[in-house]
Order: structure tokens, then C-alpha cells, then sequence
């Protein structure tokens, strides 16, 4: 892999972790999650790197992709399990890292999930390498939740990280009975997840969107001058990352912002990504670090301290 794009990893790795430096300290019961968003994505920003994505604050049984609209009043409960996942990009390359915030610092299944997330990325990352299949990397993942009495989900997982690609394969399992084989290879980039819950075990769609993607500028050619000119606006800002209505800053006014995005959605211009529900309304908790495999072993590099 060439220095530029490792320094581009390590700099987009380095802005993640202040991002979730801030969040820890400005997250609380009362704290709202417009303004989490606001100060954890304008830190990205302050990095010198664009939004890999949105930021992610999901809530409880909501267990990844609900982001702040843009008058979003929702705040923090007094109790609960908080993902706060954030993405930064620099010439395309991806860190992708979460953290899960007890909100209300209890013990018990709180406690547990949030310990059993941490242990099976600790296990991953332990055994992540080289050569190293994404099912015996799920095995380990599996193991080490297993001991604190909760269940990973099924459904949801690692990635690969490539240039402008935030959920590349291969897909990396959480659990035991995996049965895909790829292997982690030198030179590449992965998010590592694990995601725990007291439920069933699984994630299904919700009915709210609020991230969506450009997708193809095809089903805009017969549009209007104005609505055509918007539709090369959200691919040259955005190309192929996710975004936020909040992100989109060519559009005036947020009905206006809304309605576009509706309507080049159902055009096929923009693609929608749900927010994920524990089907069994359980509490859901998450961590996740994004890896280098590199030649000399594997590399965390969404930490402070990540220099090569």
C-alpha cells in the first residue's frame, strides 16, 4: 500500500477518534442529539477530512443508522444504550469506528452489553490477520460475547473499507456458524463491529429514513434544468458516500431540502438506508475500530495515537 493512502487511513482514523473523544464528553441525559451531531461531525470537519457518513445515534433496540434530522429535537433519556457511530474520509480512503454510552451507567444487562461488545472486538482484532478467514474471526467474536450471557446479532457485521466504498466486502460475521472462508489480505482496510443484545438476535428495517446516498444521475436526464442541475450537485458533493438532508448546503430551506430528496429518491437518483431494529425489541449495543492490514501485521487506526 502506498504512504498516501496509509497517511490518508491514519488522518481520517485520527479525526474519528476525536470525534468520539467529544461525543464521551458531551453526552448525557438531557444532551440533544442534534447537537452531539453538530459538534462530533464539525470535528471530522475541523480534521481536514469530509463525512464518511453521517453520524449514527441509535438509541436502545435501534441498533445502527438513525441520524439527527434537521430539526431534530430528540435528547437524551436518563437511561439507555447510545451507538454513536462516526465516519471520516480523506481522498476517499475510510475510518469507520462506534462506541456504545450507558447513558444512565447501569449495571446489569446495560453493563453487560456494552462489556460484551468491547471483549469480541478486543477477540477480532486479536485474531485478525493476514490470511485469516472472516468466519474464524466470527467464531471468536461469538466466544467472547458468550461469556457475558448475551447474544450477538446475526445479521449485522464487519466490512471492507475501500476508496469511497464505506460497506466493501467481505461481510464479517459476529457469530460462530459463518461458513464463508474469505480471507483478510494484505493492503486492504476492514470495519470490525460487534454488535450484542439481550433480543433475538437479529435486526430487521424500521419504516425511518434518514441517510441516504446518490445513486445514478440515468433517472435524472429528463428532468428539469433546475431539479438536474440539484442531481449533479448531490453527486459532486457527495459521490458515492452517505449523507444527511442536514449535510445537503446547496438546497435553501428544509421543506425544500425534504421534498427533493423524496422525490429523487423515488426517481432511483438517491437510495434511502433504513434505520436497523432489534426484531425483538432488545437493547442493542455496539463497538466497532477500523484495521490496516499491512505486510509488518494489523493496525488499529481509528485511535489518537495510530502513527505507523
Amino acid at each position: 500500500m502506498e504512504d498516501e493512502i496509509i497517511e490518508s487511513y491514519l488522518k481520517a482514523g485520527k479525526a474519528v477518534a476525536k470525534a468520539h473523544k467529544l461525543a464521551k464528553l458531551v453526552t448525557r441525559p438531557g444532551s440533544k442529539f442534534l447537537d452531539i451531531a453538530t459538534l462530533c461531525e464539525g470535528e471530522i470537519l475541523k480534521q481536514g477530512c469530509e463525512l464518511g457518513f453521517p453520524i449514527n445515534i441509535s438509541l436502545d433496540s435501534i441498533a445502527a443508522h438513525y441520524s439527527p434530522e434537521i430539526e431534530d429535537s430528540t435528547v437524551c433519556p436518563d437511561h439507555g444504550l447510545l451507538k454513536i457511530d462516526c465516519g471520516a474520509a480523506l481522498n476517499g480512503y475510510i475510518a469507520d469506528a462506534a462506541v456504545t454510552i450507558n447513558l444512565g451507567k447501569d449495571k446489569g444487562v446495560y453493563e453487560d452489553l456494552v462489556n460484551a461488545s468491547e471483549v469480541g472486538l478486543a477477540a477480532a482484532i486479536k485474531t485478525a490477520g493476514s490470511g485469516v478467514s472472516v468466519s474464524d474471526i466470527g467464531k471468536e467474536i461469538h466466544k467472547a460475547i458468550s461469556k457475558y450471557n448475551v447474544k450477538p446479532v446475526k445479521n449485522l457485521g464487519g466490512h471492507g473499507l475501500g476508496k469511497y466504498d464505506i460497506h466493501g466486502p467481505p461481510f464479517i460475521p459476529n457469530v460462530s456458524d459463518s461458513r464463508d472462508n474469505f480471507q483478510l489480505e494484505v493492503d486492504k482496510a476492514y470495519a470490525i463491529e460487534p454488535f450484542t443484545t439481550n433480543g433475538y438476535g437479529a435486526i430487521q428495517q424500521g419504516q425511518v429514513i434518514n441517510i441516504f446516498q446518490f445513486a445514478s444521475m440515468k433517472k435524472a436526464k429528463k428532468l428539469s434544468y433546475e431539479k438536474l442541475n440539484l442531481a449533479k450537485k448531490f453527486k459532486a458533493k457527495f459521490n458515492t458516500l452517505p449523507f444527511s438532508p442536514r449535510n445537503v448546503d446547496f438546497i435553501e430551506g428544509t421543506e425544500k431540502i425534504n421534498k427533493t430528496i423524496d422525490d429523487f429518491r423515488k426517481r432511483g437518483i438517491l437510495i434511502g438506508y433504513p434505520i436497523f431494529e432489534e426484531i425483538g425489541r432488545g437493547l442493542v449495543a455496539q463497538t466497532e475500530h477500523s484495521i490496516l492490514v499491512l505486510k509488518d501485521g494489523v493496525h488499529v487506526y481509528t485511535v489518537e495515537d495510530n502513527d505507523l
